[in-house]
């Protein structure tokens, strides 16, 4: 038997919906099962490999959507994308999106990139560092708290 509070995140989780920066592919695999098996549909969540897809992609949006700019509920950005900072890309959406959650993932360590994550208003609880497992990334999935700053 499912309790409500199951049922309830299984709800959420069908509506969430995630856009993904990450410029290796075979990373992009291993986003897909584990978002798959943690119980995500596919078509709700997008992957891209670069910074300016990503960028296009909420702009496209925003202008399709005039009223509902909330087609992305959480964002995963690569901090070491081919074609722009991931940073870059991550203070961009949060200027566009204040209230949307960000998730920083990176090979840097936290202290080389505190001031930076500080600045674009990223707790250091959104920051997967790489490698990282799939229990890693349910539990910052599994984060409450989708409003900042």
């Amino acid at each position: 038997m499912i309790d409500s509070n199951q049922s309830t995140e299984k709800q959420k989780r069908k509506s969430t919906r995630i856009l993904i920066a990450e410029p290796d592919s075979d990373i992009h695999v291993l986003y897909t099962l584990f978002i798959k098996q943690y119980g995500f549909s596919i078509p709700d969540v997008k992957v891209v490999q670069n910074g300016n897809k990503c960028l296009e992609i909420i702009h496209s949006s925003r202008e399709d959507n005039h009223e509902n700019n909330d087609d992305y509920d959480i964002f995963i950005v690569d901090t070491h994308l081919r074609d722009i900072s991931g940073f870059e890309v991550a203070r961009k959406i949060r200027d566009r999106l204040p209230h949307k959650r960000i998730i920083l993932t990176t090979t840097y360590s936290l202290d080389n990139i505190s001031s930076m994550i500080n600045s674009i208003g990223i707790k250091s609880q959104d920051v997967l560092f790489k490698p990282f497992s799939f229990s890693d990334f349910v539990s910052i999935l599994k984060e409450p708290g989708m409003s900042y700053n």
